[in-house]
């Protein structure tokens, strides 16, 4: 192959490669997906988050929306619990109990039926094929739950450290001049790409109040939705400054000097844990190279003498 051709050839074997890696990045990764080229601007999004849609989407909520009916409703208790956990995660519509029920039975019954179709597919009975699909499903049906409390962590963590930022820019606009109502609706009214789960349940407080519901009703509901305590007590001051006529901007500067000392202390605290979660890693990798670098050569050494002295006998 001569030069000329070798060196088109490179540079379209290059030009592909790094044309494909870049629609694969657009496409999968929502980060750094197409809407950053979008100009910054309110998302048109559904015309109410108070609204749910009737049919759904995608045809696994469907799936799972028949298991659940199947099973019936279940322990009141459990679905209440259930319900409460899903909210916290950021998932308020009422379907979304018997969704995630039927989506825990759909993955038990995956989970169970696997050993066997393995040993379907390799043409022979496996050993222990009831006790391992039990123990698969008993997994499936739990690993939901896993991910739920895992989520619901995230967002919470999420809520904790925007609070003060939020704080902060309520408390300028309500000194400003602004109500809390005309407020509340600046802060929430924010583009796609810096909402957070915050932002959301503000908004949602407010097109609340803007319905017809009660203000303590829906400062209430706030504070339960998201799960978090130092929303729930910034809650009730929001509450008694509203029933007592204290000035807003005083309360809200006070707890956002106390969230902001929180944040503090909790990233304080994450640093004076880290060298202590660095041990076991230090001792699990770091450890055995050193000691094969510091005792390989004495024990080489020790070898070859001993070698030696088996061949002097």
């Amino acid at each position: 192959m001569d030069p000329v051709t070798l060196v088109v050839v490179s540079f379209g074997l290059v030009a592909g490669v790094t044309f494909l890696i870049g629609y694969v990045v657009l496409q999968r990764i929502p980060s750094i997906g197409q809407e950053r080229l979008r100009p910054v601007g309110r998302d048109p999004g559904p015309d109410s988050i108070l609204r749910w849609e009737q049919d759904f989407g995608s045809a696994w909520q469907r799936i799972a929306l028949r298991l659940s009916r199947l099973l019936g409703r279940g322990d009141p208790k459990r679905r209440l619990q259930y319900r409460r956990r899903l909210v916290w995660a950021g998932y308020s519509d009422p379907r979304a109990v018997p969704i995630f029920m039927g989506v825990k039975v759909g993955i038990a019954l995956i989970g169970a039926f696997l050993y066997p179709l393995q040993g379907f597919l390799v043409a022979r009975i496996l050993p222990n094929t009831l006790m391992y699909s039990v123990v698969l499903g008993g997994l499936g049906f739990f690993l939901p739950d896993i991910w739920l409390s895992r989520r619901v962590r995230q967002r919470q963590t999420s809520i904790v450290q925007t609070l003060p930022d939020v704080l902060d820019l309520l408390m300028v606009c309500v000194e400003a001049g602004l109500g809390f109502d005309a407020a509340v609706s600046r802060i929430s009214d924010q583009p796609g790409r810096t909402r957070t789960p915050l932002h959301d349940e503000l908004l949602r407080m407010q097109l609340e109040i803007r319905a017809g519901r009660p203000r303590e009703e829906a400062l209430r509901d706030l504070g339960e939705r998201t799960g978090v305590e130092q929303m729930r007590r910034i809650v009730s001051a929001f509450i008694q400054a509203d029933r007592l006529g204290t000035p807003l901007g005083k309360t809200l500067r006070i707890h956002a000097e106390s969230a902001r000392v929180e944040r503090r202390h909790r990233a304080e605290e994450k640093a004076y844990l880290a060298p202590l979660k660095m041990i076991f890693p230090t001792a699990l990798f770091l450890m055995p190279a050193f000691i094969l670098v510091a005792m390989g050569p004495s024990v080489v050494n020790l070898m070859l003498l001993f070698r030696n002295m088996g061949g002097g006998k």
